[in-house]
């Protein structure tokens, strides 16, 4: 399998094993309140509800071995199953190491349920519930489809169904206390994760934020795809004076006289361009004297040309940058007021032209 088939089979059964396992809570949800009709007897959504819990874990279980075996982020089999152990995004794709262990908890014990006691198989059971809301936010996280309209239609789906299965079930609850604490959760839960796409994974510079290396920002485009920046007559990966928003961040290190600053922003013109600067060098001032840097450029989500950083005067900072279409100068005039930047970014041949 190519690098490219791998990507886009990750990505693929990562949203169809969450569809799966949603469909997989909101029938455990149900069944807990013994819900039954003549159509759908127990026994019927009893067998729904196992069929869909091993066709969502077959579904996982070929996407960690595509994220495994897809070469461009080198996660590794044991990062897979151990929590927070990955270079790579490692929160995030931590998380979805929690949500895999919690799974193949929930499936042996049910493969050993007859050498279990009722109880015991049944506190491990539970777990499949936490196990979604855990896989729900590694997916937006560390997924690169966030941003995608459908994808996120997905993903609002995936909540409304979930929540209005528990939604349904409180209303069956015979304690008062045990509706009330049901119905905040319920209300806040949705709410913090709306808060959270919005301010996370659908802000530019999401990917260096997330935890991506900063040595692989320019090679999220996998092998076979060519696009890039586009806007400057018919010439592919060009851009000439286009003007962008973005903010700046400030880390203090190595050692008391250095800091790295980093420039994450956005493109005002369509189809919009992000990009991101990493600047390290002695502090000098309010700024620094620049030692090294690289710059990235491109759609969001997929860098398309990446490069060192070769010139720092004043307001303009210039890198040599590379991708689909070759070598590109790209020269940002930069207006810094605290914590915001603006300013127009070009993106020209190498030679000027």
């Amino acid at each position: 399998m190519t690098g490219t088939t791998l990507w886009y089979t990750t990505r693929a059964t990562g949203i169809v094993a969450l569809v799966l396992l949603t469909g997989t809570v909101m029938l455990g949800v149900a069944g807990t309140a013994r819900a039954a009709s003549a159509r759908w007897p127990r026994v019927v959504t009893a067998g729904l509800h196992r069929n869909l819990a091993l066709t969502a874990t077959a579904m996982v279980g070929v996407h960690v071995i595509t994220t495994v075996l897809d070469p461009f982020a080198s996660i590794s089999l044991v990062a897979a199953f151990v929590p927070f152990s990955s270079d790579y995004r490692p929160l995030w794709l931590g998380l979805g190491a929690v949500a895999l262990d919690l799974l193949l908890a929930v499936l042996v014990t049910s493969l050993l349920r007859d050498r279990l006691g009722h109880r015991a198989w049944q506190a491990v059971h539970l777990l499949v519930y936490l196990c979604w809301p855990v896989a729900l936010w590694h997916g937006l996280g560390t997924g690169t489809d966030t941003r995608l309209p459908f994808v996120l239609l997905i993903d609002a789906a995936c909540v409304t169904g979930v929540a209005w299965a528990v939604w349904w079930r409180l209303r069956l609850a015979a304690h008062p206390a045990a509706r009330l604490a049901g119905s905040a959760t319920l209300a806040v839960a949705p709410l913090l994760t709306l808060m959270f796409v919005y301010f996370g994974p659908l802000q530019p510079g999401w990917s260096l934020r997330a935890g991506t290396p900063v040595a692989l920002l320019g090679s999220h485009q996998p092998t076979g795809t060519t696009a890039g920046p586009t806007g400057h007559g018919d010439q592919p990966g060009l851009l000439d004076g286009v003007r962008f928003t973005g903010r700046v961040s400030v880390r203090s290190g190595p050692g008391a006289r250095y800091r790295t600053i980093t420039i994450t922003g956005r493109t005002a013109a369509a189809p919009a361009q992000a990009f991101v600067i990493v600047l390290h060098g002695r502090s000098s001032g309010g700024g620094i004297s620049l030692t090294g840097g690289t710059a990235r450029i491109g759609p969001p989500g997929s860098g398309a040309y990446v490069g060192p950083v070769v010139r720092l005067a004043g307001e303009e900072l210039v890198a040599e940058v590379s991708g689909p279409a070759g070598q590109r100068r790209a020269t940002f005039m930069l207006t810094i007021k605290g914590s915001a930047v603006t300013g127009t970014v070009s993106l020209l041949a190498a030679d000027g032209e």
